[in-house]
């Protein structure tokens, strides 16, 4: 399956989690990779996005290996798995959405959908309905899988200016959508009528960028300038640090979760070839 589900693990700390072996993405043949999501397929794979190289990856999360690579039109930045084999992702440059098939270890290239701006984030809202992530200007669109808009927020729309560089997107099983906005500092929350309800902001929050769901009540976001990731109840409001510096956190950037092996995927901004790795502890989950 596609879909990645979350749970929620309450109290979570630094001491929830063990820090696993760094996993390093080969790159055979090429100069280098700038990794940009990493959203989990199974277990065994994640599948990567390249901005560099143009490409997208099916890599094995215990070795790093490629296990398929397809050749994209444009610069890809963020993913997002659709279920039944599918894929789509914001070919930032070219004003497009790709659609990918994921069959068993094999990647292939589908139809493309032409969009207004410059995607840079995507999230299945449903099966049938994609969240994607403008910036220059910032703006979310709601819109259909064959790329008809139904419904949109901007500055002006909101009545203050809260979108500035809007980086990743998560949404919840209640149907809450959150934007990450990297010069805001905050982490925009909208409902499922598209209404903006709330925004956090916090001094753990000093340029969000990567950020996904772990449930409802639950998200986790990634800090780059302060090198940590945080955990964020939207109903308390609160922002706890969970890993840092001495974890081994340094310029996070994408994060994916996996439930089933109850790991953490971490990219990083300054070492575009490794993924750091950490796994909950037996004790939580």
């Amino acid at each position: 399956m596609l879909n990645n589900q979350f749970s929620y693990f309450p109290g979570l700390s630094s001491d929830c989690f063990s820090q696993q072996p760094t996993l390093t993405l080969t790159s055979s043949g090429e100069k280098g990779i700038v990794i940009q999501d990493i959203p989990v397929v199974s277990p065994s794979r994640l599948l990567v996005s390249d901005y560099y190289n143009n490409t997208l990856r099916l890599v094995c999360s215990v070795n790093g290996g490629v296990m398929s690579k397809v050749n994209v039109p444009g610069r890809p930045w963020g993913i997002c798995l659709m279920g039944d084999g599918k894929a789509a992702v914001a070919l930032y440059n070219m004003k497009k959405i790709q659609f990918i098939n994921v069959d068993g270890d094999t990647l292939s290239l589908d139809r493309t959908i032409d969009v207004k701006g410059n995607p840079r984030s995507i999230s299945a809202y449903d099966s049938s309905r994609l969240v994607v992530v403008y910036d220059s200007p910032g703006r979310i669109e709601m819109m259909t899988i064959d790329g008809r808009v139904v419904d949109e927020v901007d500055n002006q729309k909101a009545g203050k200016d809260i979108f500035s560089n809007p980086y990743f997107i998560a949404t919840t099983n209640s149907g809450d959508i959150f934007v990450s906005d990297y010069s805001t500092q905050m982490i925009i929350q909208m409902d499922r009528s598209f209404r903006i309800t709330q925004t956090f902001s916090s001094p753990m929050l000093t340029s969000p960028y990567g950020i996904v769901s772990v449930s409802t009540d639950q998200l986790l976001v990634a800090d780059q300038e302060g090198n940590s990731i945080v955990d964020l109840n939207p109903t308390s409001g609160t922002v706890t640090p969970l890993l840092g510096q001495a974890d081994g956190i340094q310029k996070p950037q994408a994060l994916s979760w996996c439930q089933a092996s109850k790991k953490l995927y971490v990219s990083r901004a300054n070492d575009q070839t490794t993924l750091s790795v950490f796994k909950v502890r037996n004790e939580h989950g």
